[in-house]
């Protein structure tokens, strides 16, 4: 994914929003325009029609238009702007409400807990708060309802028709994961949980202010460490490209070189720049590999009015070349990858598994790269619509599918009580038998 010009923008709008007010309601004029503008930049741009096959995105439109125009204020018309472009099902293809109407209405829990569908049961994977941990919650207890509602009657109702994926594994993730328990910040979520003697108890979680593409400005980006028998491990939690980045890699390289093994992890990895992920792949491969093919919509005016549908503009991947001035490492190297790695994270095990220098190990990714175009929307908002659909050198296809690993392993709850990582754990039993 291109994220250069997308960070730019992207500070550009938070610092303008921040000074808009809270609650403005927006005139039937700019609802309409709000509403048809997203229509048209995806009629002309969205990569991913083929992806939804049965989906008339005109009668969309039309069917829209009296449910924007019914819309009380400012923030229901974005949830029916939300609501309308998760149709298209594509992970970079989304709205972005307010700043300001997202810090009141759409809050996190995740700085309290996080979850994941484990096993058919909404399973807590982390309780992060001390208080919560006082009272007796534990990762490895089950979400039964929420908000005195089954939990999964919660998701239909109140997540599923406002999240965006390319993929039922992705989307799996988002509802049960990343959005599960977000909304007001003014008032607490109710979670009934049953231990583990099968008694439920309540326990009440207020949600904090969260503004999601603030991680890639502000998160952390890399970690590392050194594991028994002398095996690396990287942590990526993103590949934003700034003034950091490289120069804080190369101080971590400099150790990476004295380990007898490497384990790259892009779980939970939310994209950024494909040159950052390749910059990172070219310290461990002493031979030039492909970079991705893609293809965009490519709209000629008068082809279309000759009869012609969208043509496309076909591009082949580039030779990446080692890096010439530095040490490259030859030792065996793994990366582990679950739904979790999106974006520049999976365009980085497309490189990695191309380079073929190791195993792929976990789970399928979420399905999802591509450069999405942003444009603002009435009130202070933002939409992204991908124009660009990636596939393997090969021209295999991963958007809207995953990249599968060579080695899967999935996590049980079992593992998630005892606070064990069985992905990581095959990395490096894998680094062990060479």
């Amino acid at each position: 994914m291109k994220f250069n010009q997308l960070i730019a923008l992207f500070l550009v709008f938070l610092s303008i929003t921040a000074f808009c007010q809270t609650e403005k309601t927006l005139t039937t004029e700019k609802k309409l325009y709000g509403l048809s503008l997203l229509w048209k930049e995806a009629s002309y741009n969205f990569a991913f029609f083929n992806q939804v096959p049965d989906l008339n995105w005109d009668s969309c439109y039309q069917a829209y238009i009296p449910k924007v125009l019914k819309a009380k204020n400012d923030w229901d018309y974005y949830l029916e702007l939300q609501q309308f472009i998760s149709l298209l099902q594509d992970g970079h293809t989304r709205v972005f409400p307010p700043v300001e109407l997202r810090n009141k209405y759409y809050g996190t829990a995740n700085q309290q807990i996080t979850t994941r569908l484990i096993e058919g049961k909404v399973i807590i994977t982390k309780v992060l708060q001390d208080s919560l941990r006082k009272k007796g919650l534990k990762q490895g207890m089950e979400i039964v309802a929420i908000d005195n509602m089954d939990a999964f009657e919660y998701v239909d109702k109140h997540v599923a028709p406002y999240v965006f994926a390319s993929t039922a594994h992705d989307l799996q993730l988002q509802e049960f994961g990343h959005f599960l328990l977000s909304g007001s910040t003014s008032e607490p979520i109710q979670i009934e949980v049953r231990d583990f003697k099968n008694k439920i108890k309540t326990y009440s979680i207020y949600r904090e202010p969260w503004i999601m593409e603030e991680e890639l400005f502000t998160g952390k980006q890399l970690d590392f460490d050194i594991l028994p028998k002398n095996i690396g491990y990287l942590q990526t939690y993103n590949f934003v490209d700034n003034e950091y980045y490289r120069p804080m890699f190369d101080s971590i390289y400099e150790k990476i070189l004295e380990t007898d093994g490497m384990i790259i992890d892009v779980r939970g990895n939310i994209g950024g720049a494909t040159q950052i992920a390749y910059y990172i792949l070219r310290h461990f491969t002493n031979k030039p590999f492909k970079s991705e093919n893609w293809k965009t919509p490519n709209n000629i005016a008068a082809h279309r009015a000759w009869g012609h549908d969208i043509e496309w503009l076909e591009v082949d991947g580039k030779n990446v070349h080692p890096h010439k001035s530095k040490t490259i490492y030859s030792k065996p190297l793994n990366v582990i990858a679950d739904e979790s790695s999106f974006s520049g994270a999976e365009d980085f095990c497309v490189g990695f598994l191309t380079m073929k220098r190791g195993k792929l190990i976990g789970s399928k990714t979420a399905g999802s790269s591509g450069s999405p175009l942003m444009f603002k929307l009435p009130g202070g908002g933002l939409a992204l619509i991908c124009t660009k659909e990636d596939f393997f050198p090969n021209g295999k296809a991963y958007i809207g599918i995953g990249i599968s690993p060579d080695i899967e392993v999935e996590t049980t709850i079992k593992d998630i009580i005892e606070n064990r990582d069985p992905i990581l754990e095959a990395a490096i039993n894998d680094i062990l038998k060479r």
